[in-house]
């Protein structure tokens, strides 16, 4: 008897004959991997038109060995609206597994299985195998952090929680809200949970900012400052305001100036607050120290902190205008296009760093103002509008540059004030306001004088 060598070597390739053995010789080599391709390519054209439990079974005939296939007939069979297999799901889970061991999702949807057939240890050693072949996978660590979460076992939950949140980021908002339900160490929710980089810190913030707690924000506050800015983030001052603003309305004024500071400062704007207190007593007491941020709008105004603020529409129009100015290389200029505007359409908080007389003093230009309800500028405590209270005269209708001086007393207990500039709604026929006014050179002193002392 030849071997398979000898045999094709006897061949004379030059007869017929030989040639048509030799052919099926080649044909009988090559069959099986002819009859694997054309099951894979039938398996695959089946599963692409239909997705059903039926045509995976189909498909798992022409290419058994293809675990993919038997995983995903077990999704179908699990996560089916109408009739949901579990058992059957985790039987195929097994098949795919005992082909694919690597299969970390497979894995993780076994011990799904598992923990609704009440099989908890089980389940638990699944999610083991799931971590050892997809260690980092957030959807794996998601999935078992509330398999953990059922089982009331909170260290591990945790644990998968912050590893899920780490690489998938819009899953810390969900965590964040079941912690706090569940979990009555509020103050431990930081450490347990919330990873320690500048986004996740930031969204921690805000949460907690949204439910008014100020003292839990404190140390999030300071984990974020410390946290380095990623090549791919874009960090603008407008990710404190929302605590600057709660920090206000709880008058917390020198806590939000040091937030204020600090953020200026983390997003590299070149900028930082010079009136942070100073001296020992935490006040500042230079009589020339001007209160006001951006007094000369020198810099783009931010829309929220201790910046200016405005609302932008098409009835009133912000500009810088570095051609008509009274200090530094810009004013600001606002344009009325014709409406019976009654709101406040520019403000600041100022703080204030004791009680006492104070002056505002600021120029203005106008150029065609119309109607008899004119732009004004009030003074009144903030967030107590007792602390203070001042109003100017209306603006005039046309003028060239003029310094106008509100004079103010800041009560005792007043530590911030609201400048705001507005118009009342006019009651006449003639009522929508056109015109151009310029805005430039505004300081906030205190006046030391016997009232003072």
């Amino acid at each position: 008897m030849l071997s398979g060598k000898k045999a094709f070597a006897v061949l004379n390739l030059s007869s017929p004959i030989h040639r048509i053995i030799w052919s099926l010789l080649v044909l009988i080599a090559v069959a099986p991997a002819i009859y694997r391709s054309y099951g894979i390519f039938r398996a695959d054209r089946i599963v692409r038109s239909d997705k059903t439990v039926e045509s995976y079974s189909r498909a798992i005939r022409y290419d058994p060995s293809n675990a993919t296939l038997w995983w995903h007939r077990g999704r179908l069979r699990h996560f089916s609206l109408k009739a949901p297999d579990i058992a059957l799901a985790a039987s195929d889970y097994r098949k795919a597994l005992s082909i694919n061991p690597r299969l970390g999702e497979a894995w993780a949807d076994l011990s799904d299985c598992l923990d609704q057939m009440g099989k908890y240890a089980d389940a638990e050693a699944a999610l083991e195998k799931a971590f050892a072949v997809r260690t980092y996978s957030p959807q794996i660590r998601w999935q078992a952090g509330n398999f953990y979460l059922r089982r009331g076992n909170l260290p591990k939950m945790y644990e998968c929680f912050r590893m899920a949140s780490r690489y998938d980021p819009q899953k810390l908002n969900i965590a964040m809200d079941v912690s706090w339900k569940i979990d009555a160490d509020h103050e431990g929710i930081l450490e347990k949970l919330i990873p320690d980089t500048l986004a996740a810190n930031l969204r921690y913030l805000q949460f907690l900012v949204a439910r008014d707690e100020l003292k839990l924000a404190a140390p999030v506050w300071q984990r974020f400052l410390n946290n380095p800015i990623p090549a791919d983030y874009e960090l603008k001052p407008s990710a404190a305001f929302s605590y600057i603003d709660r920090l206000l309305a709880g008058a917390h004024v020198s806590e939000a100036l040091v937030v204020w500071d600090g953020i200026l400062r983390k997003t590299r704007s070149g900028l930082s607050d010079h009136r942070l207190p100073q001296n020992s007593r935490g006040v500042l007491e230079t009589p020339d120290h001007n209160l006001i941020w951006n007094g000369s709008f020198e810099h783009e105004m931010l829309q929220g902190g201790f910046d200016w603020r405005y609302r932008d529409s098409e009835t009133i129009r912000f500009r810088a205008d570095s051609a008509n100015r009274m200090e530094g290389l810009k004013s600001l200029h606002l344009t009325f296009g014709g409406e019976n505007i009654a709101s406040a359409f520019l403000h600041q908080i100022v703080p204030i760093h004791k009680p006492g007389r104070h002056q505002v003093d600021f120029y203005l230009r106008t150029d065609g103002l119309t109607t008899d309800q004119l732009p004004y500028l009030i003074i009144r405590g903030y967030p107590d509008a007792a602390g203070a209270s001042a109003t100017s005269a209306f603006f005039p209708a046309q003028s060239e540059w003029t310094r106008m001086s509100i004079p103010f007393i800041a009560n005792p207990g007043c530590k911030a004030v609201h400048l705001i500039l507005l118009r009342n709604r006019s009651s006449k026929f003639d009522n929508m306001i056109k015109g151009s006014l310029w805005l430039d050179g505004f300081v906030l002193r205190i006046v030391f004088d016997a009232i003072n002392l």
